[in-house]
């Protein structure tokens, strides 16, 4: 992990590349600037339980009460160790200890074993918070994990359905479409009046329907962001059961801008940092489960 002056001119530096200024940090105003004070100064176990993608799932078991991650096949230190050949046709291999580390594979039996075994060894290699700049990824084991791939009944990925909880509450649903080809993503309230807003990668132009079950996964969500000031949970609804993908506390490393840049400010105000003197006891789960209907 690298010293506290060296993070921060790292954070500042790529901060000042992607927007041409620098953060104001003391304190933080705008959403990606609470991003950035969030990479420089939080060290809750909890950020670091919840990005670690295997752990995450027996937090969310613990506090929803049923397990909602896609099945789990296999996991590992040692990628050689994968049992492909008992494997089901298609599948999902993914880093525990970092974010976008993941290969899709769509045919075990024309998989090129080689290539997912070398991309496996040099995630297994890597620090992700080095890479990033999100210190609370370093203490996470490395690991790979092999997961259920999930059809949205075309032979494609689902939507992936990210719900923004600002302070135990949604404030934004964002719905990428199309994520392994032409990638679009789009905005929501959670009554589904789009927000006017778009970042790289633009929006998609038509019709969504708001997820048949978009109650119970704001539930969800506020669930498993009880007690934190800002997570992102990203979800799957497919036909009407729901899918946990995992945990976000830095979207975009905080590096992703909106437009109009207004909205940068406008979502950072719905963002109440907790006080330092409250994390500590910050995280606690729910006493009672939450348990959620299928």
């Amino acid at each position: 992990m690298s010293s506290l002056p060296l993070l921060a001119a790292r954070i500042a530096r790529r901060y000042y590349r992607t927007y041409g200024r620098l953060p104001r940090l003391f304190p933080p105003r705008s959403y990606s600037e609470k991003i950035a004070h969030r990479k420089l100064f939080d060290r809750r176990p909890f950020l670091t339980e919840t990005s670690d993608k295997h752990a995450m799932r027996a937090y969310a078991s613990r506090v929803l009460g049923e397990d909602l991650a896609p099945e789990l096949y296999f996991r590992t230190t040692d990628p050689h160790s994968i049992p492909f050949d008992t494997l089901p046709r298609r599948f999902v291999v993914k880093a525990t200890h970092g974010s976008g580390w993941l290969w899709i594979a769509t045919d075990r039996d024309t998989l090129d074993r080689a290539a997912l075994l070398a991309k496996c060894e040099q995630w297994l290699r890597t620090d992700y918070s080095l890479r990033s700049d999100e210190p609370f990824y370093s203490p996470i084991p490395p690991q790979i994990i092999v997961e259920e791939f999930l059809d949205d009944g075309t032979g494609r990925s689902p939507a992936d359905i990210k719900l923004l909880v600002f302070n135990e509450k949604v404030r934004v649903v964002q719905i990428d479409t199309d994520r392994f080809g032409d990638r679009r993503r789009n905005f929501f309230h959670t009554d589904w009046e789009e927000y006017p807003i778009h970042d790289s990668c633009g929006r998609f132009v038509g019709r969504l329907d708001p997820p048949t079950r978009l109650d119970d996964l704001v539930r969800i969500a506020e669930a498993l962001a009880r007690g934190t000031d800002f997570v992102r949970i990203d979800c799957y609804q497919v036909g009407e059961r729901i899918f946990l993908g995992e945990m976000t506390h830095a979207p975009g490393s905080g590096l992703s801008p909106l437009f109009p840049a207004v909205w940068d400010d406008r979502w950072g105000d719905m963002w109440e940092i907790i006080a330092i003197r409250q994390r500590e006891a910050a995280v606690a789960p729910p006493r009672e489960a939450v348990m959620i209907p299928r």
